[in-house]
């Protein structure tokens, strides 16, 4: 018998909590989908109020927006797995688990369209599908091998290596780990960068994408606070360039499995020719250890869309988010 769902507000102490029930949830654990982390979610507390519950020894992870409750992540568990439970044992009481969670979002919902479930990798869709869910995918993400983007050989990645070249031709640059101080001059840089991102929307043609870029150039400001003000407590990597002692681009991430590296997040500024393409490369050369690299998924935007496959991605990681309608 199912109690209360008692929701906790999520902080920066629930990391390992997050990340431990993530590692004990079959099917899940050796999935390369950046959403399966800690710190893809609380990096956007300013925007969304987020909060946990354990349900029946299951972790439940939510999210509200002003339009109302919906959770972020698939259900996670057992915490505490039986000594002998086979995969249909398992199933069988998942999807109980998700029957009882979709109850209580809807009460709470009232009954409007809000309530979902969201980032279910590809692993959990027969039991989804088996527990009467509509499944919609969400923006793929795009993995990458990783000596590829370290060596950048041959014609495809032509372009990518002359901006490197150009850049190493033309500035003395240093690359180094990112440190607290440096989070004052990554926020200018970082105001910067949304003014240039906003001028260059200007001149995009299609009204819709410029409006959605617009929308998420506004919530990414208050994202990229908390990482640069939080990085270490969110178990992330950060790295910064800089020309003459002024940063000129950043960029975080964190490895996800002992294969796959993701790329959180990067700002580099947009006048300085080639300091993307740079600070991306030795990124990867510096995480080559990962066999993979995983940059996340597009938002929709047309132009990120063919920045990332600029670089010739191995493979798109599907993602999906459950309805009952």
């Amino acid at each position: 018998m199912f109690g209360p769902v008692i929701r906790t507000p999520l902080t920066l102490r629930d990391r390992e909590r997050i990340e431990q029930a993530i590692a004990q949830t079959p099917l899940l654990s050796s999935s390369p989908l950046t959403a399966l982390a800690f710190a893809p979610h609380l990096m956007w507390r300013r925007v969304l109020e987020y909060s946990w519950a354990e349900v029946q020894g299951w972790l439940c992870v939510f999210a509200k927006s002003a339009d109302g409750l919906f959770m972020v992540l698939p259900p996670l568990g057992p915490l505490n797995p039986p000594v002998s439970s086979g995969h249909h044992s398992w199933e069988r009481t998942y999807i109980t688990v998700l029957s009882h969670i979709w109850t209580f979002m809807e009460t709470h919902n009232q009954g409007t369209p809000v309530t979902r479930i969201e980032n279910i990798p590809e692993e959990l869709v027969p039991v989804f599908a088996d527990a009467g869910f509509r499944l919609k995918p969400k923006d793929a993400e795009y993995v990458y091998c990783t000596r590829a983007l370290i060596e950048l050989k041959g014609n495809r990645y032509k372009a990518q290596r002359a901006a490197c070249n150009r850049f190493i031709r033309s500035y003395t640059a240093e690359y180094r780990s990112y440190r607290q101080e440096d989070r004052e001059a990554c926020l200018r840089l970082c105001e910067h960068w949304i003014r240039q991102k906003h001028h260059a929307l200007n001149h995009v043609s299609d009204c819709q994408e410029a409006m959605l870029a617009r929308m998420l150039l506004h919530d990414a400001r208050g994202a990229h606070a908390e990482v640069l003000t939080h990085h270490d407590a969110l178990g992330l990597t950060g790295r910064v360039l800089s020309l003459g002692g002024t940063i000129v681009a950043y960029t975080f991430g964190f490895p996800r499995t002992p294969e796959v590296f993701c790329v959180l997040l990067e700002v580099a500024d947009r006048t300085i020719a080639g300091a993307a393409q740079y600070l991306f490369r030795e990124f990867c050369r510096e995480h080559g250890q990962y066999l993979f690299t995983n940059t996340m998924d597009d938002s929709g935007l047309a132009s990120l869309a063919s920045s990332k496959r600029a670089y010739h991605p191995i493979h798109l990681v599907q993602n999906y988010l459950a309805t009952r309608s």
